[in-house]
């Protein structure tokens, strides 16, 4: 006699239970994934942020030079200009990506506008006003600034009077919101020496 047997309701629901715990475990496990995934590219997308901000300002520092320049009225504006929230300066190697003529030295200015850090640059060295700049980073909620001056002091300004002189190094704290606070220490180009005077014995 053949022995014919099926699943009892009670095995098909304890089947369909089991399935249902693992689909669940697997889903979840999927989520995870998918969130640690968006997790580590937001991370990414920051570094990347922060690596930008720290190159574009490290560069332009370096490259700053003692040269006054002239604002849209005709005013003069020393060479570099720093308060607790922002600074302005002239660099070098600025030339333009299309090719068209312009300065190879320009006026950069950093400042905190709004809830963003931004880089502006004037179209002209002397003459004109400096645009509304480019975004570095956001979701700032305050910016304090220091300057360094050649006897190792630390002060909030700085104006290059006299002599257009620079200061040695430049820090930059950013706080943001939500998110540990961002400091950054920068060097400055170094002050070229006077030119000799002429006749005199050279050192």
């Amino acid at each position: 006699m053949n022995d014919e047997r099926g699943f009892t309701l009670v095995e098909m629901l304890v089947a369909l239970a089991i399935f249902a715990a693992i689909a669940a475990m697997g889903v979840g496990l999927l989520r995870s994934s998918i969130d640690t995934q968006e997790a580590v590219q937001q991370r990414l997308k920051g570094m990347s942020g922060m690596n930008r901000l720290r190159a574009v300002m490290a560069n332009d520092l370096a490259q700053a030079v003692q040269r006054s320049s002239r604002g849209p009225a005709g005013e003069a504006v020393p060479a570099f200009v720093g308060s607790s929230t922002g600074f302005a300066f002239v660099h070098v190697g600025a030339g333009a990506l299309d090719g068209s003529p312009r300065p190879s030295v320009e006026r950069v200015g950093y400042a905190q506008v709004g809830n963003e850090w931004r880089r502006a640059a004037q179209p002209m060295l002397d003459g004109t006003a400096p645009g509304e700049g480019d975004r570095l980073i956001g979701d700032v909620a305050g910016v304090a600034v220091r300057y360094r001056d050649e006897r190792g002091n630390w002060g909030e300004s700085w104006n290059s009077e006299p002599g257009d002189r620079l200061p040695k190094a430049v820090e930059v704290r950013i706080s943001r919101t939500g998110r540990e606070a961002l400091t950054m220490l920068f060097l400055t180009a170094p002050t070229l020496p006077s030119p000799p005077v002429q006749g005199a014995p050279a050192p």
